[in-house]
């Protein structure tokens, strides 16, 4: 190998060592993305939730009947849910 070949492979070398770096951070970068992600999904699911329950508040707080039978009933329907999980869960 003469020296200009071997002048060749120092560059290669050098630059496949700059892209595995690279290579890393991006790893990183992603690997912090997609926990941010899912926290901000939790979160969601929390927010989410919490609006669903002022939203059934609001609706059982409210002057028109309509509205308040409504949200009974929509009530029910989730308590009927529940008892339907915990008899599977049970049974």
């Amino acid at each position: 190998m003469n020296e200009k070949d071997q002048k060749i492979w120092a560059v290669l070398e050098v630059r496949l060592q700059d892209l595995m770096s690279l290579c890393d951070e991006r790893k990183q970068t992603i690997e912090s993305l997609t926990q941010t992600i899912q926290r901000m999904e939790a979160d969601y699911r929390t927010l989410e939730a919490k609006y669903t329950d002022l939203l059934a508040a609001g609706y059982i707080t409210s002057a028109d009947e309509n509205e308040r039978k409504v949200a009974r009933k929509r009530l029910s329907d989730m308590v009927r849910e529940v008892d339907k999980c915990l008899a599977l869960l049970n049974g």
